[in-house]
């Protein structure tokens, strides 16, 4: 049952919401600023009625306060028609609405059941999403430059060579190294991954691969395993191998197959690195250099979400399939990815309409795009930030981005 917080210094606005709640939701009461953080403190809160003017804690310094504590609790600020300016500015701390004194229980309820069931499908799609990027990106595609991949892949798997896959960032680089595992005699073996990050220190990445003691005693004594023990007779993959320290792994005697991702921006200045791994060598194309592949890796990838989040969702309306076509997908298959996550979950049709879209995909798209598609923005704001830009999409997308709460309509 979901956990409704009602703030208010009036007796009477506690007991009427708690009469109107009370029967769908555990309603609790607070009379203060201090008295909600305790209750927040305490225990996980789905959605609080906040008062603007209170003694001691007013509205917005309790909703700040609020936030810190829990940053995903839904607060609707509750305020009288001379604070409603108030209200417009706690929107920028964090609150999701406010509710305008004298109010009435169909206004309540309504506002109610908005907030939590959008809260309840967010949280599901997160959490949806953490066991989906479990799942690593199949290696999908029929042009040339991927049947390559597929080629060597079948060529080099059962040899016991170390593997360096450069691409850009959000290219297949793990779809790949789980291709080379699957297909090689070490397949009934675990394949783990290191994902390496420029703030790991070179002691972290060293005790991350050979593990580490700590203690002086028999007593104290504490043993973590790394990787390469964990991983013996199977296949290591180091992702951004550009942050290994140098000689780091060419110095030890190692009874696990090697796989390195780095970016191919980076080859030169991690030269050492990169020379050590690649005995064999590939190269993935990024996703625009392989366009004609998208339509499979879309079917794929909404098919999948489809299923996760128990939609029937058909395809792409044929005009948001060329604003895909022409997009240049800096992110590549790891953007495309995240990007039809999003868009299938939100879908209220069996179809991906181009209302649907981000703003910034929108925005960012070549050709005929832009301001004509402001027409399916019902908000003033937007089509104003772009008329002010002169029709610069790249500009109006950073300001527009930089205020995320104007863009409210879209979500």
């Amino acid at each position: 049952m979901n956990k409704i917080l009602i703030v208010d210094d009036e007796m009477s606005i506690r007991e009427s919401f708690s009469l109107i709640l009370g029967e769908k939701y555990k309603v609790m009461l607070a009379a203060s600023g201090e008295a909600a953080l305790k209750h927040a403190a305490g225990e996980k809160i789905d959605l609080a009625y906040l008062d603007i003017r209170m003694p001691g804690l007013d509205g917005l310094q309790t909703l700040k306060r609020l936030k810190e504590i829990d940053p995903g609790l839904e607060v609707v600020m509750v305020t009288a028609v001379n604070d409603v300016q108030k209200a417009g500015e706690a929107i920028k701390y964090g609150a999701r609405n406010y509710l305008i004194k004298p109010f009435d229980v169909a206004a309540i309820l309504k506002m109610t059941d908005s907030i939590l069931r959008r809260k309840s499908l967010l949280t599901e799609g997160e959490n949806i999403q953490k066991e989906t990027d479990k799942k690593q990106i199949k290696l999908i595609g029929q042009t040339e430059k991927i049947e390559t991949i597929f080629k060597t892949v079948k060529k080099i798997a059962a040899k016991n060579l170390r593997v360096l896959i450069l691409g850009e960032p959000g290219t297949e680089k793990k779809a790949v190294a789980e291709l080379i595992h699957e297909n090689s005699s070490r397949s009934d073996r675990p394949l783990l991954t290191l994902d390496l990050t420029d703030s790991m220190t070179p002691a972290e990445i060293k005790n991350a691969l050979f593990g580490w003691e700590k203690g002086s005693t028999t007593a104290d004594l504490k043993k973590t395993t790394g990787l390469l023990e964990e991983v013996r007779g199977g296949t290591l993959f180091i992702n951004h191998a550009e942050y290994l320290p140098p000689g780091l792994l060419a110095a030890q005697p190692l009874e696990a197959r090697q796989i390195a991702g780095g970016s191919v921006d980076l080859a030169e200045r991690s030269k050492e690195n990169f020379d050590y791994f690649s005995e064999v060598l590939l190269t993935l194309p990024p996703l625009r250099e392989r366009i004609s592949d998208l339509p499979l890796l879309i079917n794929h990838f909404i098919e999948l979400f489809s299923e996760e989040y128990g939609k029937e969702i058909t395809g792409l309306a044929p005009e948001v399939e060329e604003i895909f076509s022409n997009y240049a997908w800096p992110g590549n298959t790891t953007e495309l990815k995240a990007v039809l996550s999003l868009l299938v979950l939100k879908a209220d049709s069996n179809q991906i309409k181009t209302a649907d879209l981000p703003l910034d995909l929108l925005l960012k798209s070549p050709g005929s795009l832009g301001s004509e598609y402001f027409s399916i923005f019902e908000n003033d704001y937007i089509r104003k930030v772009f008329a002010e830009t002169g029709g610069d999409k790249e500009r109006a997308a950073a300001l527009l981005q930089m205020n995320p709460t104007l863009l409210e309509s879209k979500i």
